[in-house]
């Protein structure tokens, strides 16, 4: 009903620009309808979610895995999907995850969960006999699984994806300033600060004490 309601409304705001610009009625004012902010969940909700994902054997190893991205860093299910083997690597013992030019090092229990999805990746279809390094391969020889499907999984066993996302980034960007946040999770700089906007959280005392130990450091080395 929403979603109908919201056409209808677009609609309706078409043919009155329409009808003035052709002089079929006087100058009209349309206001502009932003978008609305995403909402997050419950912190205590989110956190339930994650370790029910990381932990709990009775969940698949597609959605445990998904579900742990989404509500750890906040990835959209088109990036998780398009995942590699490549995209692992190792640092001093640990797992890591590339998710853009920087790899992060996982926590133990999440990196039990890769790595158990990379030995026991599911093959469909035609696949099953093709070799595959995607993490989600699909049902056809060389694609990954579409977004769909997963989606529905997530859904099924009550991980909503939009809210779980919007928390995670709010955390994230609670914790990070953006420009070490964007690198790490595939963001622009400029949606990075956007996330920083909305947590609230100023960066700017961080970034100065920061400064200021690099400048004493360096006049530490030059003495």
């Amino acid at each position: 009903m929403a979603r109908r309601r919201a056409q209808y409304t677009l609609r309706a705001e078409g043919f009155l620009v329409w009808a003035a610009r052709r002089g079929h009625s006087r100058e009209l004012e349309v206001p502009f309808r932003g978008k609305s902010e995403p909402e997050g969940m419950d912190e205590d909700a989110h956190w339930d979610l994650l370790q029910q994902c990381v932990h709990d054997e009775e969940l698949p190893l597609d959605v445990r895995t998904a579900g742990s991205l989404v509500l750890m860093f906040g990835q959209h299910l088109s990036h998780i999907v398009a995942l590699t083997t490549d995209h692992l690597g190792e640092a001093d013992g640990l797992l890591t995850l590339r998710l853009d030019d920087t790899p992060i090092r996982l926590p133990g229990p999440l990196a039990a969960v890769l790595q158990r999805l990379t030995a026991e990746r599911p093959r469909y279809g035609w696949s099953a006999n093709a070799p595959s390094t995607w993490l989600f391969p699909g049902t056809r020889p060389g694609a990954h699984r579409s977004t769909g499907p997963l989606a529905r999984a997530l859904a099924k066993h009550g991980i909503p994806l939009r809210s779980s996302r919007t928390t995670a980034l709010i955390q994230l960007a609670q914790d990070m300033p953006p420009a070490a946040l964007a690198p790490l999770l595939g963001m622009h700089v400029a949606t990075a600060q956007q996330w920083r906007r909305r947590c609230g959280t100023d960066w700017t005392a961080y970034l100065q004490a920061r400064r200021r130990a690099l400048e004493a450091g360096r006049e530490s080395t030059t003495r």
